[in-house]
């Protein structure tokens, strides 16, 4: 190989990184063109070098025509193709996301702290300190970032780098760990274990009313069901088998893209009832309302609830399931986890037990209970668990 092809590595002290240089002649054009990159180390400088010239030689022309994007072209182009509105077939999501708007937000933060910079000269580290400008930057109301927030921009960032990655735009992705350490770590996320006591959720229902009462059915379903804020909202009126007593959730509709059946409770079905009357099979069950965190808002204001999310009713039903005695895999199948996620679930902890029963404001103890008895009881009998304990009951004797 020419003597002026094989390049060299040093160290640059301005930047404090290692680099390798080559400067081979473009065999199209006969003009020498030059390759500059920068590394943390000088094992990894060099063995780009290497990597280099292999290809060169292999190819001779590929090394030239790779596309050298800035940051700013790429977040371009990933806005053009996977960043699109869902696209399905036979009800299946094949492309695209359901909801834009919070990768939008990603896509423009970072187009902000990168910009021009050309996507082969992102670094690890610099991963790192922009994992560091993410925790420091404020919320819109002023609140300091959580890990799992900061987690979700760089998952998304990683996402559009293996699609640079994917497209021969970058050779090596800056997210490959250093020394085993890893930019987005989970084990550091702070697990949200908060749902409603039933005296919470008594003192809410009795505080739906005027221009909140529309709240009432949702908090009962979600709270019966475990769906999803975006699962309810999407509900139609086909996908409620009555005679069965199921929610046939439907696979574009659920957030794992995954269709599911959910038992109903039979205040569920009373609720269902009250909201179809007079609609067709294919109107939405909540009638194309599309958000209530406002009106959520002001019902926990009203009652006193402090720290509690809508979401947090799931929690509540995969929680009441279990302390109910109802098999974890059926309580499971039924909220659609995918993950391993729903094993925080089991963590009750004593407080939440002890809490679970007491009266909000003018309730008494009895009520209370009384409250929790029909809810359980409810869960018990849509899940069938009673009919179960019959069936082994049988097969025992």
């Amino acid at each position: 190989m020419a003597k002026n092809l094989t390049g060299y590595v040093r160290f640059d002290n301005r930047r404090k990184r290692w680099f390798f240089r080559c400067a081979p002649v473009d065999p199209k054009t006969g003009v020498r063109r030059e390759r500059k990159e920068f590394f943390l180390t000088q094992r990894e400088a060099e063995q780009a070098r290497r990597k280099f010239l292999s290809e060169y030689e292999r190819t001779g022309e590929i090394v030239f025509t790779r596309e050298d994007l800035t940051f700013e072209q790429l977040a371009q182009r990933y806005q053009e193709t996977p960043l699109i509105p869902v696209e399905y077939i036979d009800g299946k999501k094949v492309a695209g996301h359901r909801e834009l708007s919070p990768l939008t937000t990603y896509l423009k933060s970072l187009k902000e702290y990168f910009g021009k910079r050309k996507i082969r000269t992102i670094q690890n580290n610099e991963i790192e300190t922009l994992k560091l400008h993410l925790i420091r930057k404020p919320t819109r109301t002023n609140k300091q970032r959580t890990a799992a927030a900061v987690h979700r921009e760089l998952e998304f960032l990683r996402a559009m780098l293996n699609f640079a990655l994917a497209n021969g735009w970058l050779e090596r992705s800056p997210f490959q760990a250093v020394s085993g350490k890893k930019l987005i770590n989970k084990s550091v996320e702070k697990r949200r274990e908060r749902f409603p006591t039933f005296g919470e959720e008594l003192a809410m229902l009795h505080g739906c009313r005027g221009r909140i009462k529309h709240l009432a059915p949702l908090i009962i379903i979600a709270a019966d069901t475990g769906l999803r804020r975006r699962e309810l909202l999407t509900l139609q009126v086909s996908d409620l088998d009555f005679p069965h007593r199921v929610i046939r959730l439907r696979a574009q509709n659920a957030k794992t893209n995954i269709a599911r059946e959910i038992p109903m409770t039979a205040r569920v079905v009373e609720q269902f009832t009250n909201l179809i009357e007079g609609l067709g099979t294919e109107n939405l069950v909540f009638g194309g309302l599309m958000e209530f965190k406002k009106a959520f808002q002001t019902l926990r204001q009203n009652i006193g609830v402090e720290n509690l999310h809508f979401h947090d009713f799931r929690h509540a039903f995969v929680s009441r399931g279990i302390l109910a005695g109802i098999p974890q895999a059926v309580i499971l199948k039924a909220s659609g986890h995918s993950s391993e996620e729903w094993k925080r679930y089991l963590n009750v902890s004593p407080d939440q037990l002890r809490r679970l029963l007491e009266p909000i404001g003018e309730q008494t103890v009895e009520e209370v209970k009384e409250y929790a008895r029909t809810v359980m009881r409810g869960l018990r009998e849509a899940m069938q668990y009673d009919e179960i304990e019959k069936l082994f009951d049988v097969y025992s004797n």
